[in-house]
Formats: C-alpha cells, sequence, structure tokens
C-alpha cells in the first residue's frame, strides 16, 4: 500500500501540471473572463489526466512487475489509475469552491466526500475482505462523488470555452512549481521507499504508521490552504497587511505547538488506540515528524511574495534544494543509523526550502519580517518532548508537563497579539448587527 500511494502522488503530479494553481492565480484578477477561465483549466486537466491514465492502463504489467515491484496487485494498481482523472477535477472544482467563499459547500463536501471513502473502505476490507483494493476502490468512489457534488456547485462556470492565452499564463505559473512538487514527492514518499531498501520492511511499516498518524497537520495545512490564496491575493494591496499576516503567523504556529506536543506527548496512547503495541516505535518517529509537518504547513506563507510576483521558479528551487540534502543524508545516513535519522532529514529539508522562500519574499518586499523565533521555540519544545517520551513517564505526569507548556506559551503569546483582545474583539464583532 505504501508502495502504490507513493507512485499515486507522483502519477497526479504528471496528470495536471499544477494547471489548478496557475487558474487559481488569475480567478481574482480584473478583467478576468472567469467562466471562460475555468472552462480552459477543466478541460486541460481533464485531457490530459484522461492521456495519461490510459496510457499507465495499457503499460500496466511494466509499472507493476518491474518499477513498483508489486507483482500480483495489478487490479489495485488499474483502481489507483481510475483514480487520476477524477481525483484531479475533484481537486481543481473544491479548490474554485473555495475561491467562490462558499466554505459551508466546500466543508458538507469534503465531510460527505471522506465519510463515503472511509465507509467504502472500511465494508470493503472488514466485510468483503478484499483487502488494499477496498482502500483505494473508497478513494475512488469518494472523489467520483466529490466530482458530481462539487460540479454541481460550481456549475454556472462549466462551459465549453477554451482560452490558450489563459492556458499560457496558467502554465507559466504552475510548470516552475513542479520542480517542488516533485521534491515535495521525493521528500516523503521516496524516503518511505530507501526505508525498505535500506533497512527492512517490519521498519517501512512502522515508520509509516507514525507517518500516517503526523498527517494530522493535513488538516491545519489544508485548512490553511482552503483560505490563504483567496486571503492573499485579495489583500495584499490593502493596508495593514503586514500586520495581518504577522498575527496571523504567531496565532498559527502557536497551533502547530499545541498539537506537536500533544502528539508528541500523548503518543503512546494515540497508537495504542488506532493500532496496537507492535507498533509503539512509531511514538518516536512521529514525535520527529512534528517539526517537518510544521514548517510544511507554513510553506504557504513562506512563498506568498513570490506567489504574487509569479516568479514560481524559486519555489521549485526552495524545495529542490531542501530535497538533495534529504535524500543525500538518508543515503548517508540510513544504512548506518537506521530508520530516526528519516525524521530528521526530513526536518533538515523542510527548514531549508522554509527559509529560502521567506528569504525570497522578503527580498519582495511583500512583508518586512516574520516572528520567526517562535518557530525556534517549536523546534526546542518537540525536541524536549522527544527526550520525554524516551523517559517513558507516567500519563499524569505528561499531562501535567503539556499543561505547563501550554501555559508558558500561552503567557508568551499574549504578550504578542493580547489574545484576551482579539478574544472579545470577535465577541464583539459576533454580537454587532
Amino acid at each position: 500500500m505504501a508502495m502504490l500511494l507513493s507512485a499515486k502522488g507522483i502519477i497526479d503530479l504528471v496528470s495536471n501540471l499544477n494547471i489548478h494553481s496557475g487558474i487559481a492565480r488569475d480567478f481574482y484578477e480584473k478583467g478576468i473572463d472567469r467562466k471562460a477561465l475555468v472552462s480552459t483549466g477543466l478541460w486541460s486537466i481533464l485531457s490530459l489526466s484522461l492521456s495519461i491514465m490510459m496510457i499507465m492502463i495499457v503499460s500496466r504489467h511494466f509499472w507493476v512487475d518491474h518499477v513498483l515491484n508489486v507483482s500480483g496487485y495489478v487490479t489495485c494498481f488499474i483502481i489507483v489509475l481510475l483514480s487520476i482523472p477524477t481525483g484531479s477535477v475533484q481537486s481543481y472544482f473544491a479548490i474554485l469552491t473555495r475561491f467562490k467563499k462558499k466554505p459551508v459547500l466546500f466543508a458538507v463536501g469534503t465531510l460527505l466526500q471522506l465519510a463515503i471513502q472511509i465507509g467504502v473502505s472500511i465494508y470493503s476490507v472488514v466485510v468483503l475482505r478484499i483487502g488494499i483494493n477496498g482502500v483505494f476502490l473508497g478513494t475512488l468512489l469518494g472523489e467520483v462523488f466529490g466530482v458530481v457534488y462539487f460540479s454541481i456547485v460550481n456549475r454556472e462556470y462549466i462551459g465549453i470555452s477554451f482560452k490558450r492565452e489563459y492556458l499560457k499564463r496558467a502554465l507559466l505559473f504552475a510548470l516552475p512549481t513542479l520542480p517542488a512538487i516533485a521534491a515535495g514527492w521525493v521528500d516523503s514518499s521516496f524516503g518511505q521507499m530507501l526505508v525498505g531498501r535500506f533497512v527492512s520492511l517490519d521498519d517501512l511499516g512502522v515508520y509509516s504508521i507514525a507517518l500516517q498518524f503526523a498527517s494530522v497537520f493535513t488538516l491545519i495545512s489544508t485548512a490553511l490552504g482552503n483560505v490563504w490564496s483567496p486571503f492573499l491575493y485579495e489583500n495584499y494591496k490593502k493596508d495593514g497587511f503586514d500586520r495581518q499576516i504577522n498575527n496571523l503567523f504567531i496565532v498559527i504556529v502557536t497551533l502547530l505547538i499545541i498539537v506537536s506536543t500533544a502528539s508528541s506527548l500523548f503518543s503512546r496512547e494515540i497508537i495504542l488506540l488506532f493500532s496496537n503495541a507492535t507498533y509503539l516505535k512509531a511514538g518516536e518517529y512521529l514525535t520527529l515528524l512534528c517539526i517537518p509537518m510544521a514548517f510544511y504547513v507554513l510553506f504557504p506563507i513562506a512563498s506568498s511574495g513570490i506567489s504574487i510576483s509569479r516568479d514560481t521558479k524559486f519555489i521549485g528551487i526552495a524545495y529542490v534544494t531542501g530535497s538533495v540534502i534529504n535524500i543525500v543524508s538518508l543515503f548517508i545516513l540510513l544504512p548506518r543509523v537506521g530508520v530516526i535519522v528519516v525524521p530528521i532529514c526530513l526536518a533538515l529539508s523542510r527548514i531549508v526550502a522554509y527559509y529560502i522562500m521567506f528569504t525570497v519574499t522578503k527580498h519582495k518586499k511583500l512583508y518586512d519580517q516574520l516572528p520567526n523565533w517562535y518557530l525556534l521555540m517549536l523546534v526546542a519544545i518537540i525536541v524536549s518532548c522527544y527526550f520525554l517520551h524516551r523517559l517513558n513517564l507516567s500519563f499524569c505526569w505528561r499531562l501535567l508537563v503539556f499543561t505547563l507548556f501550554s501555559t508558558g506559551l500561552y503567557i508568551v503569546v499574549d504578550k504578542q497579539i493580547k489574545v484576551s483582545s482579539v478574544i472579545k474583539a470577535l465577541i464583539h464583532k459576533k454580537q454587532t448587527p
């Protein structure tokens, strides 16, 4: 399953060329025919993804037997390939729903899609006993529902129009980001492949469990991604944008610290709740994975100036630089030290990429500075949690440590943005008609 998921990541990259990001960049631009813009993106993504799907279905045995080395999983691979166009179109329409500022419709569609995906997966695996085929079947059917739902929500933008100049603008914005997306795939998925090659499949399974639990950060990343691009493109020219960014950065990093601390200190209980004692070693990896996952959440903020200026090649440079550091470090250290270096190397990769993008954004003068010392605090707290985890403290002691961390964090943050004042302002805003 880990191998097929890794393959799906790179296939998805090729199947849509990140065109949706270029379409989103022009959504709020003046003088744009939105229906023509959206239709151009839709037909481009659909034709490309269907072509990739057909080519790979015809050559499926080559990929399954010789590239992925998962002989016997041809049916599962076909299900993965069928999700190429459905996933691409569903993602495209979901992004449009965010830009239309329809959060309720977006949330309803996403939750229903998730419910279908989980329900079908559980039924297929537990009742029908069809193994991981059922997991990918659940994903496929969830995406089919998402395509239908989000296409209805965005039906006013769907037409037969196609403008080459819109596609050209979208590609000029999107194509330089492809190395970044590929590097992101290398950092996450290729790292798992190296674990299986240089260590063992058992260790790969334990690390994969930690990676799955660390995906809680994906919820934060998705939530930020849902609002960040519309917020950025619509407000970056307004007065007071610098201050808004500062406050948002502090709030997001604070949330990341709380999630990281909770995930680290209570990793044992989390693993035992959703897995079993065989995977308790994953707790150490989960703790260290909090660092790269947290930095990844902040990438959209760090790359804001790059997106605004359309100079997206710097995003690729940042990701690729970080990825090269990650892979070289893994090749050198993984066979000698073991799996514990995987989250460490990934953290180093993400930190380097973050600071490259932030430096470029600062040079573009979108905002003067960010309180990056909060990130040093985040790293220090997570490293402290890692050593506390190794002490095997009782649940009560860990709960006490979490309470102390949270209290201290509140005091520090309150001095910067006056949390009580922010809460009062929000309450007053709600009460004001």
